[in-house]
């Protein structure tokens, strides 16, 4: 059974992969963007696009991204402004603007972006067998269903835990 240690270590862990993790990501997306005319948002914004073309609205983007639609607007703006996506009115709701990656520009960067998540994945991955990839991964999407099911205000039973050794 887990005590309060290995529940409160485990928790401490997995905030300590996430953080290192992202915090390795945005580098080497920094490096990604570095001497191009694209933000790490705008370059996430491009990925999206040429993987997910169907999420070619500023809302689709923000819920796919996780940013507000005024950042993701203006983003939209700047790539439009340097030819990196075109935009166009919904010929069905003319309330709604489709945003299109212009390849020939846009690619170049994304390829960039690829080549260095592709080195960090690389170096964290190496020396690891594929096996323990697989379990790793298997055990994220478990982790990741399970929190994003998380009831807030469900009370768990706590009674045969220590709590005061966190005091």
């Amino acid at each position: 059974m887990m005590d309060e240690k290995f529940l409160h270590d485990t928790g401490v862990e997995v905030m300590h992969v996430v953080k290192t993790t992202l915090k390795a990501y945005r580098t080497f997306s920094k490096l990604a963007v570095e001497g191009e005319k694209v933000s790490v948002c705008g370059l996430q914004v491009l990925t999206t696009l040429r993987y997910y073309p169907e999420l070619n609205t500023v809302s689709d983007l923000a819920d796919s991204l996780e940013f507000s639609k005024g950042l993701i607007s203006r983003e939209v703006e700047t790539l439009r402004k340097g030819n990196y996506v075109t935009t166009s009115v919904d010929e069905k709701d003319r309330r709604v603007l489709r945003i299109f990656i212009n390849k020939e520009v846009a690619e170049p960067v994304i390829l960039k972006q690829k080549k260095k998540l592709f080195n960090l994945i690389h170096q964290v991955t190496d020396g690891i067998a594929d096996e323990d990839i697989k379990k790793y991964r298997e055990l994220n999407k478990i982790f990741l269903e399970k929190v994003t099911e998380v009831d807030f205000d469900k009370e768990v039973d706590t009674s045969n835990f220590d709590l005061q050794k966190f005091i």
